[in-house]
């Protein structure tokens, strides 16, 4: 049975403050800790489930407790539960080594919705992008809503959090690759010449791409809009743009 103390302590990683203290981070969900599991960098502190077979089966190794479902319901973050919760270790230098001296490389730019973030991870798991680089302002990843939305595969992407002005200062100084934003002034994306290696820069999701970045845009791409017959909508979704041009920056190979 967990005590109060306890139930209070999991609920309170639903916050950064409390998870930044704590250093511990919440996975839920079998198919989310299957994928934590297979990357064998993270180290779980315990697992709490309804289902003792089921956790022997995924992670027979991990320290485990097992709940009832109401005592799930009370730790969880989730409307409905599944099976299983379970509290991980930070990892301090996640991203802290990536090669940003090649490759394709997506840069985000105070990315705020923790949705939009998750499924940015996915996107760059699913085009197998080098790398997620993340102004200081953007959501935490460890955010269970992040999480979640990623699908498993925050646990497989290079993440790294940075001041995002001296990033691109320091990419102008030495690694020189492109910086391509996202922007409605750019050029049509159908029509440019993508290279192989790259900085993709993706905006705020209501201001776009911060003005004081302009210097260092090497070049801009604009989505096209499709022929309509009524009004049209104002701008794409960032996590959809992002998908698009991942997914031309992906074909131009």
């Amino acid at each position: 049975m967990l005590s109060k103390a306890l139930i209070k302590q999991i609920r309170s990683l639903q916050i950064k403050k409390f998870r930044d203290s704590e250093q511990l981070f919440v996975v839920e969900g079998p198919k989310m800790l299957a994928e934590l599991v297979s990357s064998p960098q993270w180290k779980i502190q315990m697992v709490y489930s309804t289902d003792e077979l089921l956790v022997e089966e995924i992670c027979p190794l991990a320290p485990f407790s097992i709940i009832s479902e109401r005592e799930l319901e009370q730790i969880s973050g989730l409307s409905a539960p599944h099976k299983v919760l379970a509290t991980v270790h930070y990892e301090a230098e996640k991203g802290d080594k990536m090669n940003i001296f090649s490759g394709f490389h997506i840069l985000l730019d105070k990315i705020q919705d923790p949705g939009n973030l998750g499924t940015i991870i996915r996107i760059a798991d699913w085009f197998g992008v080098d790398g997620l680089i993340c102004s200081t302002e953007s959501v935490d990843f460890y955010n269970p809503k992040v999480m979640q939305a990623s699908m498993g595969s925050v646990f497989r992407i290079q993440i790294q959090y940075v001041n995002i002005s001296n990033f691109l200062e320091g990419n102008s100084n030495t690694s020189k690759l492109p910086v391509y934003a996202a922007m409605l002034e750019g050029e049509n994306l159908y029509g440019c010449s993508l290279p192989k290696d790259g900085i993709l820069l993706m905006g705020n999701e209501s201001k776009g791409v911060d003005t004081l970045l302009n210097k260092f845009i090497t070049n801009k791409l604009h989505i096209p809009a499709g022929k309509s017959i009524g009004p049209k909508a104002e701008s794409l979704n960032v996590a959809i743009a992002t998908a698009i041009i991942c997914s031309e920056w992906a074909r131009s190979k």
